[in-house]
This record gives C-alpha cells, structure tokens and sequence, in this order.
C-alpha cells in the first residue's frame, strides 16, 4: 500500500492544482473599456482569492497531515475520494458567486466550506487513528489538540453562514480572512499531537487532564523546545528529556502528580 499512497498524493496534489487552476480561467475578463466591467473583474479576483486561500490553506494542511504516513487503508482512500470531491466544487461555486453575489450564492458557498472542513476533520482523524496502536489514547489527544480549535472555527463558520443571510455582500469579505484564521489556530495542531503522542503514558494523562489555559501556556512552552531542537528528529533524546521536564515542572501538571501521588 506505500505505492499507492505515494500516487494518492501524486493525485490529491494535482487535483488541487487543477481546482485553483480553474478558479483563474474561469475570472470574467472585461471585453470592452467599461468601468462596470474592471469593477466586475475586480470583484471578480477578490472572491478568487477568498477561494484560493481557502484551497491554499487545505493543501498545506493536507500535506502536513500525510507527509508523515507511510500507508493508507480502503477506509482512508474513501474519505479522501469524498474529501476532494467536495473540494472540486470550489471552482463552480466560486464562479457562482463571483456572477452573482447574493443571499443564496453566498450560503451556497458558506455551506460547501463548511462540508469541505468537516470532511477535512473526519480524513485527519482517519489518517492520525491509523499511525498509532493505542487507539483510545490517540483518540482523546486528538479531540485535546484539535478540539477547541475545531469547536472555535465550526461556531464562527455558522455564525457566518446566519449573518450571509442578512448580510451576504459583506460576509464574502469576511470568509476572506476565515482560511487565514485557520491557518494561524492550526499550523501547529499536528506536531503537537506527534508530541503528546510520544510522551509516557504518565504525563498523556497529565496533558489531557490539562485546563485551557495552561494548555495554550504549555503548548507555546513545548514548540520553543521544538524549535530549539529542529532538524535534530523528533526522538532526539535532548529534546525529549526537556519536555519531559517540561511536564514534571509546569505547575497545573506538578499539582496533579502531587494530589495523585
């Protein structure tokens, strides 16, 4: 199954290139010297780079979250074919909406985002569950690390999608800044998770017993010793030592051990 990951790649890749490719040629290029026209075209180039960062924003996420797989599974495979088929759409409802920006077009296109991110989800969790023998644990470090920013990104996507109703000219600027959004909460998601992953099973429980706030405190902690120790492998035995002192000295974590023990 290694080769045929490799060309699911190969596939996905280009399938994505073909679909921002389309969304290009299909921007209504103005035939006369008409202000009306260059403002339709203007328009025209701003929904497509809404589409394009959306798009843009997936792939990167996509390839992080393969990058390190070395098979897939027929469950896998069947996501991903359902994933990018939704993702093919982009470039028809961009088009939709760049023709005729109204309350229906604009749902339409709030609702294809929100299938395309919640496929995105479920092939994440897929391809995560798969790498890892204890399936329990990977499940609940999943829902620890993904959670919040998923609940946080799943509530502003609906909370677009009522405000389109009343007011669909100005959310389409608004998803502009949604796959920038998710891009800045995210980016670290998945090197996170690796992280916990590998920690004993002491201090997973600690990690997933860890309150929001000194979760966020203790992953910004965790991704400077990352970066100190980049291009080392994630097992160096330097690094892994300091997160584990890590865990043994934040305090939320240290007050645990010591009503535990």
């Amino acid at each position: 199954m290694e080769k045929l990951k490799e060309r699911m790649d190969a596939f996905s890749d280009a399938v994505i290139a073909i679909i921002i490719t389309i969304m290009v040629l299909e921007l209504p290029i103005p035939k006369h010297d008409l202000f009306s026209e260059y403002m339709q075209f203007g328009k025209a180039v701003g929904i497509f780079f809404i589409s394009f960062c959306f798009v843009a924003n997936i792939w990167y996420q996509h390839s992080m979250l393969f990058n390190d797989a070395k098979t897939m599974n027929d469950h896998i495979f069947i996501r991903e074919f359902i994933f990018l088929a939704f993702l093919s759409l982009m470039p028809i409802f961009t088009k939709i909406i760049t023709y005729d920006t109204n309350r229906t077009t604009v749902l339409a296109y709030g609702i294809l985002n929100i299938i395309v991110n919640g496929l995105f989800v479920r092939l994440s969790y897929a391809v995560i569950k798969q790498k890892y023998t204890d399936q329990q644990d990977i499940k609940r470090i999943f829902h620890k690390v993904y959670g919040n920013h998923n609940n946080f990104l799943g509530y502003a996507s609906i909370t677009i999608l009522v405000l389109a109703y009343f007011f669909p000219k100005a959310m389409v600027v608004v998803y502009l800044a949604m796959p920038v959004i998710s891009f800045v909460t995210t980016r670290h998601d998945y090197t996170d998770l690796q992280d916990v992953a590998q920690l004993p099973k002491n201090e997973k429980e600690q990690f997933l017993e860890t309150s929001g706030s000194s979760l966020r405190e203790l992953r910004l902690m965790q991704r400077e010793i990352m970066r100190k120790y980049r291009g080392k492998g994630r097992n160096n035995p330097e690094m892994q030592a300091e997160l584990t002192a890590l865990f043994q000295s934040h305090p939320e974590l240290k007050n645990k051990r010591g009503r535990r023990f």
